[in-house]
């Protein structure tokens, strides 16, 4: 496992799909778009990196 510093108060440490709380010990972090997204495990990445492949396939002319 990769110790990463994160700059976020901690009360701000949520997963981006779910809500669960986060630590810094226990994150998962996945680049989408360009950014850093953050999430309580890979599960929650996959559902919340579908939902953007599913806007990007919807937003035909």
């Amino acid at each position: 496992m990769v110790n990463l510093r994160l700059n976020l108060k901690q009360d701000e440490l949520k997963c981006e799909n779910c809500g669960a709380k986060l630590s810094e010990d226990e994150i998962y972090v996945r680049e989408i778009n360009g950014k850093e997204h953050y999430f309580c495990c890979s599960h929650c990445a996959d559902k919340y990196e579908a939902r953007f492949k599913e806007a990007d396939r919807s937003s035909c002319c």
